[in-house]
């Protein structure tokens, strides 16, 4: 090993040898993906970032930023491996190239909490080190996922999704307060195991509150009475791959199977049904003959069809949509998609970056305004699709708009049999509970679900199935997230970084001050 990395572990503050350093970059990573699909283990969550934390805090800042920067990039390697399913259809045989530079740029954000652990322990695990880190991490994970660049996969809550006792915190905070809880149980028992005679008591005191945080909750959400559903809906799950939906050969196929899959959603009592994201991959409404079939196939039904589609207002302008078709032969109304994905349906920085090989034929679709309602039988219908209904704080605006369910119409066939499918579908629950909404999650490979405002699925359609789901929903509830959000959260664990920076720069000796 070069001097140049042996300095990384070989200053006063580093007291773990390379090999030791090499071994809990690799483990923590590898626990925490067994939290999430295909695994499901979410107790794993809980203690698999103890040796990471313990690991950074005794390691010098420069130490601790490499140590963070390799944990971080394998732990999303081993959480979106599945990506390259979907990216190799842009790029190749490149495809894993850009999953890792995708992994070792995502993993900054993880460096950057392994540096201001560092900063906050100087050699030791502290007791402020108990607050300050899973601030840090709360507050760099939010920063990673945050805006239309964000990449909101993987965070930390989301290894939540199977700890139905641990769930009904995110109606109080939303998936952040989910992960702030994981990091925060996380590093007690880091304090308790290896960290100073204060951080050890502090940590069986935080483990105490959390337990008791855990009681309240539970009891608080169980407690909650949901309206009696009053809507019957239907989710028509196509099973046609991404590579044939889009062959103008398979289009007529696809008309007819979705047509029988609504009559027969309609025969069971289901006057909604949800079609999935683009299961129209033409422009009806700049076509109005097929505008008009599809205002007939709703209205022989008799049945509210809520479909994918593209909608084209003119040439060099195209929307991810989702269209309304009542049961009168009319048009209920439109949603455009808010968030799209970087480099498949748009480039960022077009002008300079689609001159590029690779990149010239990525798509050139248009960001919609936001949150747009569409009615059916009585309800208001927030949509959500595919990608941007990994957006926790979008499903909160959503809601907040005045969604009484709310839509997650995707294309997970993307990312075929892999953990993609699963690990997007946890989502839908977590949201489910944030918003205190149902959730009708309409996939055109599956997974499909219904999910009632407590999180829990009432009705699934799982992968490469073709068939329709049937479900009584009705009005969600409003949560203490939905009003007041997670602001609060993050201004606290600001707070408690900086306390621990600042607190982390007095190093006395002994317990006699400089006067004593």
């Amino acid at each position: 090993m070069s001097a140049a990395a042996r300095g990384l572990v070989e200053t006063p503050q580093a007291r773990v040898s390379w090999p030791v350093a090499l071994v809990a970059s690799l483990a923590g990573p590898w626990l925490l993906s067994l939290a999430f699909p295909s695994a499901n283990l979410g107790l794993f969550a809980l203690i698999a970032l103890v040796p990471l934390f313990l690991l950074w805090s005794k390691a010098s800042w420069k130490g601790a930023f490499f140590w963070g920067w390799l944990a971080g990039t394998f732990m999303y390697l081993l959480l979106w491996y599945w990506m390259t399913h979907s990216v190799g259809d842009f790029v190749g045989p490149w495809s894993i190239v850009a999953l890792v530079l995708l992994c070792a740029i995502e993993g900054l954000a993880v460096a950057i909490v392994a540096m201001v652990t560092s900063l906050v322990g100087r050699g030791e695990f502290r007791a402020v080190s108990v607050f300050a880190i899973p601030a840090a991490w709360l507050l760099l994970e939010w920063w990673r996922t945050h805006g239309m660049l964000g990449v909101p996969f993987g965070e930390l809550g989301l290894g939540a999704a199977h700890l139905p006792w641990l769930l009904p915190l995110a109606a109080f905070g939303g998936v952040y307060l989910l992960t702030a809880i994981i990091a925060l149980v996380n590093a007690a028992i880091a304090g308790i195991i290896a960290g100073t005679p204060a951080a050890r008591r502090t940590g069986a005191i935080v483990l105490a509150v959390v337990i008791v945080m855990l009681v309240g909750a539970n009891r608080t959400w169980g407690g909650v009475v949901i309206d009696p559903p009053t809507v019957r809906v239907a989710i028509a799950q196509g099973n046609i791959s991404q590579r044939e939906k889009w062959t103008p050969a398979i289009f007529e196929q696809t008309l007819q199977i979705y047509t029988t899959l609504t009559r027969q959603a309609a025969a069971r009592g289901a006057k909604v049904v949800v079609w999935p994201e683009t299961v129209v991959t033409s422009y009806p409404l700049q076509q109005p003959d097929l505008l008009a079939r599809l205002e007939s196939i709703a209205s022989q039904a008799g049945v509210w069809i809520m479909t994918g589609t593209v909608d084209r207002p003119s040439v060099d302008v195209y929307y991810n949509s989702m269209i309304a078709l009542n049961p009168d032969s009319s048009f209920g109304g439109i949603y455009h998609k808010r968030f799209l994905v970087p480099f498949a349906e748009y480039l960022p920085l077009d002008r300079w970056l689609r001159p590029l090989p690779l990149l010239d034929s990525a798509s050139r679709f248009v960001s919609g305004p936001g949150p747009t309602l569409l009615a059916a039988d009585g309800l208001k219908w927030g949509t959500l699709i595919c990608w941007e209904s990994a957006f926790a704080p979008y499903a909160r605006e959503t809601a907040n708009a005045g969604a009484d369910s709310i839509i997650v119409a995707t294309d997970d066939a993307w990312f075929g049999t892999t953990g993609g499918p699963y690990q997007h579908a946890d989502i839908a629950v977590v949201d489910a509970i944030s918003t205190g909404r149902w959730i009708v999650r309409g996939a055109d490979t599956g997974i499909s679900e219904i999910i009632d405002p407590k999180g829990n699925v009432v009705a699934r359609l799982g992968l490469d199935q073709q068939g329709v789901l049937v479900g009584d929903i009705g009005r969600g509830l409003v949560t203490p997230y939905d009003r007041f959000g997670f602001g609060w959260l993050l201004g606290l664990s600001l707070l408690a970084v900086i306390a621990g920076l600042v607190r982390s720069k007095v190093q006395p000796v002994g317990w006699r001050s400089r006067r004593g």
